[in-house]
């Protein structure tokens, strides 16, 4: 009898489940509401220059110090600032422009680093051909991309993961120049983060996931002010429903601020970035833990990423430096009415 009863109440349960999706979006996607995952986010990554050699026979050298944040990470997020290919041509004339050779996409399957924004002012440095080898690359390796594409399209499109029963979906934008290296309908590059369609992006990313990052590719370099127009973007996202903003571009950190129900980053600063530039010290790692309900807790954690001290392998800072760098991100962060928990070596906000 109970077999048969479930042949006959199975459709008015799929009518059920389809109404309740349509009813509650993202969130009807998440099987358990204790299902917990561990987001990690970084900045800026590239892996080229002096580091790149390095990289050919010791693939997970970058991240000596940052074994635990890799290993308890379900997903891990950062700002791929370069093409992975040896195909194309300099697309714009200018003063800096990036490229990795292919095996350096084992470098961020070795730091557990599964999804990537391409939205940035490098992506595009070979044009064309060098982004659809860098995308068929991460491809092959499943890591997962958003901010660009051979057209606006699918530079709009979010990266989805899911992990633990919990689905997260990731939009990319860039806010910087060349102007050419955004994407039309036609033409290939990057997403450019415009107020007349991010709102609608947003939106149909909480449709398909529970939880929606947004991250934007903005400022200007070594600025640690937060722009107006940052404000504007970030919490534009927010308002459509995203639960959590991060930035980058400015090698440097800006502040944090807590709007509604979700969480801006102003900047993370660099990451793996292979440069030896003294005007960049400090960069943040933020952990978050989510649940179908948005964010739990977010830690952010100083990383020492002068080069001239770390050679390429970020150290979490501890005690006075770590308090040093906190100190700075609190104060960044006071304009917005942040206030953070100061436990060790790191800054902690509960939701």
């Amino acid at each position: 009898m109970r077999a048969k009863l479930s042949l006959v109440f199975r459709p008015f349960s799929v009518l059920f489940t389809l109404l309740l999706c349509l009813a509650l979006g993202g969130s009807a996607f998440s099987q358990n509401p204790e299902a917990e995952v561990v987001l990690t986010l970084a900045g800026d990554l590239y892996l080229g220059s002096w580091l790149e050699k390095i990289l050919y026979t010791n693939p997970a050298y970058p991240f000596r110090y940052l074994q635990s944040f890799c290993q308890e990470s379900d997903v891990f997020f950062v700002n791929l600032e370069t093409p992975i290919s040896t195909q194309g041509e300099i697309y714009v004339e200018k003063t800096f422009t990036f490229r990795c050779s292919p095996p350096v996409v084992n470098t961020l399957k070795a730091g557990n680093i599964n999804v990537v924004s391409l939205a940035n002012n490098h992506i595009m440095d070979y044009g064309p051909a060098a982004l659809a080898e860098t995308i068929a690359l991460l491809e092959q390796h499943k890591i997962a991309y958003t901010g660009a594409g051979p057209n606006l399209a699918a530079a709009r499109t979010p990266a989805i993961l899911e992990k633990n029963g919990l689905k997260i979906a990731f939009l990319a934008y860039n806010n910087t120049l060349p102007l050419e290296f955004n994407a039309t309908a036609t033409r290939a590059g990057t997403a450019f983060g415009d107020l007349r369609y991010l709102s609608a992006d947003v939106k149909k990313a909480c449709a398909l996931a529970d939880i929606v990052v947004v991250s934007f590719h903005w400022s200007a370099e070594h600025l640690k002010e937060r722009k107006a127009y940052q404000a504007d973007l970030a919490k534009a996202a927010i308002n459509a429903g995203a639960h959590l903003v991060v930035g980058h571009h400015p090698h440097v950190i800006q502040g944090v601020e807590v709007y509604k129900h979700g969480l801006i980053a102003y900047s993370l600063g660099n990451f793996v970035f292979a440069s030896y530039s003294r005007k960049v010290q400090d960069g943040l790692l933020l952990q978050v833990r989510l649940t179908p309900s948005g964010l739990k807790e977010a830690a952010f954690y100083p990383l020492n990423i002068n080069n001239h001290q770390v050679n390429f392998q970020p150290q979490p800072y501890s005690g006075d430096e770590a308090e040093r760098v906190l100190q700075e991100l609190q104060a960044l962060s006071a304009p917005f009415n942040t206030t953070f928990q100061m436990e060790a070596d790191r800054a902690v906000l509960s939701f």
